[in-house]
């Protein structure tokens, strides 16, 4: 995504007044056909699950709860914005219904959802894949999908001779993949992406305490952080052991003249070993692959906070955002791992969690 300017986005969405939605249910935009009151719409979306969305509506007559519009399993499509200016923010499918009959006031029905992605989770497979990459193991699940998919996959590298899905949903299976790569896997819109992280990205946006970012409360936290990963794995055919290793100074998008946590604790400890055992891996180049993944999923959890801005429908998990006015320390890019919309009465706000691997 370009690169914006906050005023280019102000004058985009006139100074941001006149919060809007829509929702599709079944093709059918239910508050132009039904004149449905709806009362909160939300929509989140991350780096580590399933995206999610859920609405809630007024039915003082009772007439939605046993409607078949909101059928399980019927697709849904939600766009945010301003008058009528709107983003897609999730194409789903309706998962849950969970009416309320209060002691005073109006009944309700709240709907709720989760991305195309949730087609991957109902089903534990046991199978085996032989001669195969990761990424093209991912395309295959995908052509399998019930709810066809479009495909972004990177390509990965290592061609593993033998690899089993151990009754494990496709989910789960394809996010264990992306993992041991240090890759993303998510499913936005009609698309599947599993790619690696896109942190040197241009920053989508700018935001300034105090002016166009409401709060933000970070956290620098070295616990969890380590200086060198070993895998000490080994052949299942040759049974001959075979050594894998990272080193602080090649984690991933290290921002420049900042100390990622590796370095630090090195410097206050001495080297600080994670060591990962007995796991069988058939090349040097896949126990490499899988040092370099657990020292950087290591490393992206020094930094991690939340933040509030107006609604900016632009603002999605997978984005780099800068953000200023938070003194030296804390005033640069972070990485967005995943946010929430929400349109109410009171307005369309966005919050978003970020994570950053220097500081």
């Amino acid at each position: 995504m370009d690169q914006m300017e906050f005023g280019d986005l102000a004058r985009r969405y006139k100074n941001f007044y006149a919060p809007n939605y829509q929702i599709l249910v079944g093709g059918e935009d239910v508050f132009k056909k039904f004149l449905i009151e709806i009362s909160s719409v939300t929509v989140e979306d991350t780096l580590e699950g399933a995206d999610r969305f859920s609405f809630s509506i007024n039915d003082p007559e009772v007439r939605w709860v046993d409607s078949t519009l909101f059928e399980p399993g019927t697709e849904v499509a939600i766009k945010m914005g301003y008058a009528d200016k709107l983003a897609t923010l999730i194409v789903g499918e309706i998962i849950s219904l969970r009416p309320t009959f209060p002691a005073t006031g109006t009944p309700g029905l709240e709907i709720s959802g989760y991305d195309l992605s949730y087609q991957f989770t109902r089903v534990r497979k046991h199978r085996s894949f032989e001669n195969s990459r990761d990424s093209d193991i991912v395309a295959g699940i995908a052509n399998e999908a019930k709810h066809k998919l479009k495909t972004q996959i990177d390509q990965t590298e290592t061609v593993h001779p033998h690899l089993v899905q151990d009754r494990q949903t496709d989910f789960d299976f394809i996010k264990g993949l992306a993992d041991r790569n240090f890759f993303e896997f998510f499913v936005r819109e009609r698309t599947l992406y599993f790619q690696r992280p896109k942190r040197d990205q241009t920053e989508i946006l700018t935001l300034v305490y105090g002016e166009s970012l409401s709060s933000f409360n970070p956290e620098l936290n070295t616990a969890h952080q380590v200086s060198e990963v070993t895998v000490r794995g080994w052949n299942p055919k040759t049974r001959e052991e075979i050594v894998g290793r990272a080193r602080r100074g090649s984690e991933e998008a290290r921002a420049g003249g900042r100390r990622s946590g590796g370095d630090i604790v090195e410097t206050q400890y001495g080297v600080v070993e994670e060591r990962i055992l007995d796991r069988p891996v058939y090349t040097q180049q896949e126990a490499d692959t899988l040092a370099r993944s657990a020292l950087n999923r290591r490393s992206e959890g020094l930094i991690g906070g939340n933040a509030e801005c107006i609604g900016i429908p632009e603002i999605r998990a997978g984005q780099t955002i800068k953000l200023e006015g938070l003194g030296k320390k804390f005033s640069r890019r972070y990485y967005i791992e995943s946010s929430t919309h929400t349109i109410s009465n009171a307005g369309y706000s966005t919050t978003f969690n970020i994570k950053e691997n220097t500081i």
